[in-house]
């Protein structure tokens, strides 16, 4: 009786083809719009994520423990190429930063602007991340004679160009005011003006011997195969380092840590609001489906068929009436996602406001199979629950009165 019941539910929902085909498609439509807004906001943050990672704060830091409140050059690490090698060497490090650091100020013919400078040493430092953005010229070569990389909006400020004269004037490490002369080799844009704005970059043999003492290195970056290890490999290697703070990421940047953790919430939050409004159109369809075969339902019950095999009828028929369209709807997802994800969506057009929070302008949409599976079970939630105000409706029938209603 039980597989009738959902036979007779399923053949119900195509004796109206058209009512049928219009909340399908509202389905679809719906389903695909939930999925790929997710996706979008899923690749903003995400790409947010691994541009901050990425240009300035790393997945580990390694540092003096004052030098982050403080700034002063003095403040170094001990021994650092020692340790330097042995991190390198360590299970999932991918790549390490060692820079030496100072916070100054960069003065052109046209004027000046705060900036912090990063001495970059070795082949793997000057494979900076910033080497991606660059727009003119090329990253400080050792081979040339004091280079200076710069982004766009420090240079467009100070009116600087490949081949230009910068003076960096900053703190040595016995307190004095040094600067040194540096000719413009490189122009960056990461699209964020605030790090372009803020940071140059010179070799570290360039830079420490104005600092006074050609070993500093104050900071080194790590970038580990999975950023989600970080706080673990923190831990280990924070226990053979006694005298130095290691940070992970999540500690350097709590903010990021909140995007990256509620990015999932954010995603169903806005899945389920658009499966709310399906909801009741789902409802709003049922009823009056319900309200034209009132004499129909009335004439089952007058002959014999029970209220919850009614009930079960109607359960049913909702059901199917919501999961037809369910597999067409994530199948165009996945394909507009995947399609999108490879190709990228260009926000050139709002280039600036977006650079002014450190974004970039090209969104690539991006969701975890896991979620599709997860929103394939909330649909069926939703059906079931749209489902039971048309089935309780029939409940309430009385058959005399349902026969004899025009």
């Amino acid at each position: 009786m039980f597989a009738k019941i959902l036979t007779l539910g399923w053949k119900n929902i195509w004796r109206s083809p058209t009512r049928s085909a219009v909340v399908i498609v509202a389905v679809v439509l719906g389903l695909w719009a939930g999925v790929f807004i997710s996706a979008f906001f899923n690749g903003m943050a995400q790409g947010y994520l691994q541009k901050q990672l990425n240009l300035s704060i790393g997945h580990l830091q390694v540092r003096h423990p004052e030098f982050g409140d403080l700034m002063q050059p003095s403040m170094a690490i001990p021994e650092a190429a020692s340790l330097a090698d042995s991190l390198r060497d360590l299970p999932g490090v991918a790549a390490l930063r060692a820079e030496s650091i100072a916070s100054g100020l960069a003065q052109s013919a046209r004027g000046n602007y705060g900036v912090t400078i990063h001495g970059l040493g070795g082949e793997a430092d000057t494979l900076h991340p910033v080497h991606g953005h660059l727009v003119e010229g090329t990253m400080p070569d050792p081979g040339r004679r004091t280079p200076v990389a710069v982004g766009r909006a420090l240079a467009e400020r100070l009116s600087l160009e490949p081949g230009s004269r910068l003076v960096l004037s900053f703190q040595d490490t016995n307190g004095d005011i040094t600067a040194g002369a540096f000719r413009v080799d490189g122009i960056f844009d990461s699209s964020y003006d605030r790090y372009d704005q803020g940071n140059v970059f010179v070799l570290r043999e360039d830079l420490n011997p104005l600092l006074g003492d050609s070993t500093l290195v104050h900071r080194m970056t790590l970038m580990i195969d999975d950023f989600g290890r970080a706080p673990q490999l923190r831990r280990e290697i924070a226990a053979g380092l006694p005298d130095l703070e290691v940070r992970s990421w999540d500690q350097i940047a709590p903010e990021l840590q909140y995007v990256y953790s509620s990015m999932d919430i954010s995603l169903y939050v806005i899945m389920i609001i658009i499966l709310i409004a399906l909801v009741f159109s789902i409802v709003n369809t049922m009823l009056m489906a319900i309200l034209e075969r009132t004499k129909e339902l009335g004439m089952l019950m007058a002959v014999g068929m029970n209220r919850m095999r009614l009930f079960g009828m109607i359960l049913a028929e909702t059901f199917f009436l919501t999961m037809a369209g369910t597999p067409l709807g994530l199948l165009l997802s996945w394909i507009t996602v995947g399609v999108l994800g490879r190709t990228g969506i260009d926000l050139g057009p709002f280039a600036e406001g977006l650079s002014a929070y450190g974004m970039g302008t090209v969104i690539y949409p991006e969701l975890t199979a896991a979620y599709y599976l997860n929103i394939a079970l909330l649909v069926a939630a939703a059906a079931f629950l749209s489902a039971l105000y048309p089935a309780w409706k029939t409940l309430k029938l009385n058959p005399v009165e349902a026969i004899h209603k025009i």
